[in-house]
């Protein structure tokens, strides 16, 4: 039963792993867009 769960487990944290680089490439797009249009503005 635990060898069940443990595989689950790992299949979620893959998921929850692939989301979240997504986010964040997202997010580090989106800073270094901001931190170009700061320098530009200055």
């Amino acid at each position: 039963m635990s060898r069940l769960i443990s595989k689950e487990f790992k299949m979620y944290k893959f998921k929850l792993v692939a989301q979240v680089s997504q986010t964040d490439r997202f997010a580090l797009y989106l800073g270094i867009r901001e931190d170009l249009m700061l320098e530009w503005d200055s």
